[in-house]
Order: C-alpha cells, then structure tokens, then sequence
C-alpha cells in the first residue's frame, strides 16, 4: 500500500511539473519577493555595499571531517603530482580539462588557467574548501598544481597528440612554458544520478524531490539520504551561485546512485549578491532544510572564508576576491531571511527538519 501512494505522490508531482505547478511555489514566490531581480543582470563592478543580517551569535563546531569518500583528503590528495605518463582530453563542455595519469599510479583532472571564462581553476579549490567548512564533505578534493607544457603534450596519448596539443596551445594560459591549476582527485566511477526514473535535474525528477521537501510531508525512506544530499546540493549552490549545475548532464553520482557528488564547481562565486536563476528555481521549490548546514551559514564570517582560501603565493591566490567573497555573503544573507520567513510561517522544527 505505502508503494502505491509513493508511485502515486511521484505521478502527481510530476504531472504537476509539466503542468506548471509545483507545490508551494506560490508561497515560495511570496517569500522570495524580488530575491531574483539582481540575477536578470551581469554585475561588472565590485559588489554594492550589503545590509548585514544580525551577526549570528552561534558558536558551531564543525565536525571532524567527514567525506563521501572512501579516504581522508590528504590520503586522496598527496600522491597526486610528479612525472607524467599519460596525458587525456576531458569529453563534455567547452573548457580545457585533461585527465592526468601519474607514474605513481595516481590520476586527476587538471584544470588549468585558459581562455574559457567559465572555467576558472581557482574557483574548483574554492569550491572544496567552503564545502570542507561548512562540514558537508561532496566536492573531490582539489589543490593547485603545475605542469611544463612541454611535458603534457609528451605525454598526451600518440593517436590524439597533435590535436590535444592544439588546444592546450590555443586555449591554456601558459607562463614561461608552464600552465597553472588545480588538480582535482579524480572520482573513479561517475553516472547520472537519478530519483526514481528520471535524473534529478530533469523537470520530473525535480518536481519529484522539491515535492518532499515540504512540511508536513513525509519522505519514503528509501529516498531520504539522496533527498538530503539535494536539498544540501541547492543550498551550497545558491552559497557559491554555481550557475552550471542545473543547466543538463552535471549531477553525477556514485554507481549504485546513492551519494550525489557536487562536480565542477569552476563557473561560481559570482559578484552577484542574489544569485543565477537557475540555482534560485530549485530554492524556491524548497521549505524543508538541514538544521546543522543552516546553522553553520549562520555563523560563517568573512575571517573564516578568508583563513580557508589561503593558498599562500601560489600564482592561483588568492582564491577568492574581497568582493567576491562579499557577494557570497550576501548571497548568504538572503538565503537566511528566505529560510526564516518560513520559519515565521511553519515554526522552526517544521522548517529545519532535516538533520
């Protein structure tokens, strides 16, 4: 019987989403107001000065660090680097990303500086580090690193070396013979992740999970963690306005489609202070979120973010602007008083429901 009211919640919630509806949306927008406007336009210019939410007075503890990974970062991370010995073009997307198999029998993505906007390397180790401090543990683990020009295409496979070459030349950002950033741990097996038959960032499958997440409404447990992780997903990505994860093909997850892992993460960390529409879309769709997460962007400080970006003079440093870590503040901010007027409305426990 509890199958045949899920099958049926899951039918509903989609009809509803080639409908157009979806539950909530109208309180949602109500609450939203115009949370959107600043994301109809590109902000060129430093980012305007902000009205600070009250200072949180919490004093939260992240836990010792906890990943999806099978190991610790440094484990994953140290024998990343040294001679090459095979050099591999990336498929999917524009940007200039290599698949980078070391000696030592370790292999990574390697995003280097290059000409494509919206792929900026600092940003990736960005990206880990906020996720790393906010306790939430789905970003690969990712540091900078360094590489000859010449030795990359030395190693870049017989067969493809000619072009591979071409578009490191053409595309990297090389100085003095040597491109410039960020290696990331590479995730061995990746597929789309999926809710029930459809990929989670398809129209069902998001019409299906941002129905959950709703008070009052229950969760089938055989989907709550994949739910949490969602839901966890949105709100780091209003947090760095990651205006690429939603846009088709980059939510991946593990083989047996139960850990989300959050992926290229370099076309974030906007001078925008709302945020993309494309992440504030699913936000909106949301009223149900994870206490502890919300708790510890309560607390995070300009200090905090500025002690966890040091790369000290690596030529990626600094990894985060003053102003771009103002606009994730401010994105913060708004994200907070989103989360409170429905917590005005529902009462905390029906809001903050989620661990």
């Amino acid at each position: 019987m509890r199958l045949g009211t899920c099958i049926a919640l899951e039918l509903c919630v989609a009809a509803g989403a080639v409908g157009g509806m979806w539950v909530g949306v109208g309180k949602a927008v109500a609450l939203a107001g115009t949370y959107t406007s600043e994301a109809e336009a590109a902000t060129t210019g430093p980012a305007p000065n902000l009205v600070r939410l009250p200072a949180a007075e919490l004093h939260v503890r992240v836990p010792a660090q906890t990943t999806v990974f099978d190991e610790p970062d440094d484990v994953l991370l140290s024998p990343i680097g040294g001679a090459l010995a095979r050099v591999k073009l990336n498929h999917g997307g524009t940007s200039l990303s290599l698949r980078l198999d070391f000696a030592n029998g370790s292999r990574a993505a390697f995003k280097p500086q290059q000409t494509h906007y919206q792929s900026d390397p600092r940003k990736e180790i960005a990206a880990y580090r906020l996720d790393r401090l906010l306790g939430i543990g789905h970003v690969a683990p990712a540091k900078p690193g360094a590489f000859r020009v010449d030795e990359l295409i030395a190693a870049a496979d017989p067969d493809t070396r000619t072009y591979t070459a071409g578009r490191i030349e053409d595309e990297g950002v090389a100085h003095d013979g040597v491109l410039h950033g960020e290696l990331s741990w590479w995730i061995p097996d990746i597929r789309d992740q999926m809710i029930g038959p459809w990929r989670v960032d398809e129209d069902a499958g998001v019409a299906l999970w941002t129905g959950y997440l709703h008070p009052r409404t229950e969760i089938p447990e055989e989907q709550r963690a994949l739910v949490e992780q969602l839901v966890t997903c949105v709100l780091f990505d209003v947090l760095i306005d990651n205006a690429d994860r939603w846009t088709g093909y980059n939510t991946k997850g593990s083989l047996d489609r139960r850990t989300l892992y959050f992926m290229d993460n370099t076309l974030s960390f906007s001078l925008f202070t709302y945020g993309h529409k494309t992440n504030l879309d699913p936000l909106f769709k949301i009223e149900v979120f994870p206490r502890h997460l919300v708790e510890r962007l309560r607390a995070l400080t300009p200090e905090a973010i500025q002690k966890a970006m040091d790369v000290g003079d690596d030529p990626l440093g600094p990894l985060l602007t003053e102003p771009e870590i103002t606009a994730m503040l401010g994105r913060r901010d708004h994200l907070i008083a989103y989360i409170d007027g429905l917590i005005a409305e529902y009462g905390e426990a029906n809001v903050l429901a989620l661990p």
